[in-house]
């Protein structure tokens, strides 16, 4: 069985070859860009999605096998068994002591599944996916020191999905993943919440649940008031969304609670984008809705992982809202990134911002400390 990592791999072997394939591609983004915003923002997601999609999976035809996903159709009887929450095994991770900090995160990692032999990842399969604990550490390390950590597994669809045609039935693999998060973010509330303030978290598909979970979930008042802050990072909000559901807002201040904090970083032109039509974004330079240029003085340090140690680069770079899309300069190690394709830095959407991250999750905790729970 053949797996690709897109977002983990470095396939720069024929770069002068895959670079004007890059260029076409980024070509018809910027023709769909124009020509088909009288559509609905639902159909462009997937017009984008299902290029950056094909971009992704035949970026290298000997690792990917040029594989259009499962063989066999989505169905509901074919899904893998749902986790059963109350089942530690079922958590990637969950806090030794809850008493050591006065607020918990729910955190939901980015796709990993790769595999085209299911629309889904079992849970058995997640326990034992190296590229897991990767994110959770490169991702929800944020977190470190602030806040108890709550990581469910779940059944996350394939990155084959956003392959599928608009009216495929293979969509209801997401149907899967979401509720997933779903119960667990229920279980979480019945068993161990117990009245507690909250963060949300999540990264590409994590995000995409996570959203899909304020949007249907938190027009409910006591969710809203338990909410420090929602970290929507590597999916698009819109405006249509935050008119469409009032109950959503999006930072405007570095200490603002109740809010959503949501950015997609890339080039300016990278020549592919997973920012749609009317993406709004929050600058994590500054946690503004700011459209301003933030220089890279303000960055506090980008922190790099590897499965042995940590780099810190301070000042990596500076960063710019522009349609949506936050937008940096080439950096300066960008030859030893692992991009795919070069300027489009998804997978480094945290990375790069780390340290103003580490900072923000503090203040927001302590400025919801200080108006929901004075001191006695």
């Amino acid at each position: 069985m053949t797996q690709c990592d897109p977002f983990t791999q470095n396939y720069m072997n024929g770069i002068l070859l895959k670079y004007h394939i890059i260029r076409v591609f980024y070509i018809l983004v910027k023709l769909f860009r124009k020509g088909l915003s009288v559509l609905s923002s639902r159909i462009y997601r997937y017009t984008v999605l299902s290029l950056l999609s094909l971009l992704l999976l035949s970026w290298d035809p000997i690792l990917c096998s040029a594989s259009s996903g499962p063989a066999d159709p989505f169905s509901f009887s074919s899904a893998p068994a749902a986790p059963v929450y109350s089942d530690i095994s079922s958590w990637a991770v969950t806090p030794k002591d809850t008493a050591r900090y006065p607020v918990d995160v729910l955190f939901f990692y980015p796709t990993t599944y790769f595999d085209d032999k299911n629309w889904n990842q079992s849970i058995k399969e997640a326990a034992i996916d190296k590229k897991i604990p990767q994110w959770i550490k490169s991702q929800a390390g944020i977190f470190n020191g602030s806040a108890n950590l709550y990581v469910p597994y779940y059944r996350q669809a394939t990155i084959y999905v956003l392959n599928a045609p608009l009216n495929s039935n293979n969509h209801h693999a997401m149907d899967i993943a979401y509720d997933d998060v779903e119960h667990a973010f229920d279980y979480y509330m019945k068993n161990w919440n117990k009245g507690r303030p909250f963060i949300l978290s999540g990264h590409s598909q994590g995000s995409n649940l996570l959203f899909m979970l304020l949007k249907r979930r938190f027009n409910d008042k006591t969710l809203q008031k338990q909410l420090v802050a929602a970290y929507v990072i590597g999916w698009p909000v819109t405006q249509e969304d935050l008119e469409k559901y009032p109950h959503l807002k999006m930072s405007e201040t570095p200490d603002e609670t109740g809010c959503i904090i949501s950015y997609n970083t890339q080039e300016a032109d990278s020549p592919v984008s997973i920012v749609i039509k009317g993406t709004v974004a929050v600058n994590p330079l500054t946690m503004t809705l700011t459209k301003d240029f933030v220089p890279a003085e303000k960055n506090l340090g980008a922190m790099f992982f590897t499965e042995d140690n940590v780099q810190y680069i301070p000042y990596y770079t500076g960063a710019q809202i522009i349609d949506g899309a936050l937008i940096i300069p080439r950096p300066s190690n960008a030859d030893l990134l692992q991009t795919s394709p070069p300027g489009f830095y998804h997978q480094y959407d945290y990375t790069f911002f780390y340290c103003n991250l580490v900072e923000n999750v503090n203040a927001r905790i302590k400025a919801y400390l200080r108006k929901n729970m004075p001191a006695k």
